[in-house]
């Protein structure tokens, strides 16, 4: 059993799986979008509604709530940055664009910019590391999966498996599935995935600011 970070009184959102042992714990990037979706659908093939998604702070003592066996979906650590802080210039962008005509903040042919950007890493709960959202939790309590090729397949066998509900019914959106081949992010999250490639210290800082994300990826056991 290894704590995986103390409490921190970050990220706290859990999912409570109405009518299971399992709460899915919400990590921003790693297919949160994906998962709302494909667990209302899974709630409307049992229930008829969403009632099986029912948010809670994990952290906050609650007597009448079973144990707890918590679903965690898991991302490469750098792959996570690259999309995270693509999400985040996209977004930020958009706001500027709204509300002033200057030119862009984050301008990306500016090397201080770049250096900025992968220096500091961390800028919304997009590229907030993964262990701030699981603060407190021990390994022993969650059940960990990986976000790759295999993911969507993978989960639809545990829902199957573990909850008794069939998934074949359940249709998820193009537009829920991998927001960097939008193409409002594409132009973007080429010129990150350029640079993170040919400047071995900007990969060397996403490395060390993620330290303990990339630790906890690499000594766990994934669902298979």
């Amino acid at each position: 059993m290894d704590q995986i970070r103390p409490y921190l009184h970050t990220k706290s959102e859990a999912w409570d799986l109405l009518g299971s042992k399992y709460s899915y714990m919400l990590i921003g990037k790693n297919a949160s979008t994906w998962m709302y979706e494909f667990l209302s659908g899974v709630s409307e093939v049992k229930y008829g509604n969403s009632i099986l998604i029912s948010p809670y702070d994990y952290r906050v003592p609650d007597a009448s709530r079973l144990p707890q066996t918590y679903i965690v979906i898991l991302r490469d650590p750098v792959d996570r940055w690259c999309s995270g802080i693509t999400e985040f210039l996209v977004r930020s962008r958009k706001f500027r664009e709204r509300i002033e005509s200057i030119k862009r903040t984050w301008d990306l042919d500016n090397r201080e910019i770049l250096d900025l950007l992968f220096g500091h890493a961390e800028f919304d709960w997009h590229t907030t590391p993964q262990v701030d959202f699981l603060d407190g939790l021990d390994t022993d309590q969650c059940i960990f999966f990986k976000l790759d090729q295999e993911f969507e397949n993978t989960m639809r066998r545990f829902v199957e498996k573990e909850l008794k509900i069939p998934t074949n019914d359940v249709i998820i959106r193009d537009i829920m599935y991998n927001t960097s081949e939008r193409k409002s992010h594409q132009a973007i999250r080429k010129v990150i995935d350029f640079e993170i490639k040919t400047h071995p210290r900007y990969h060397n800082q996403i490395k060390a600011h993620y330290a303990m994300d990339i630790k906890l990826f690499n000594s766990v056991k994934f669902y298979a």
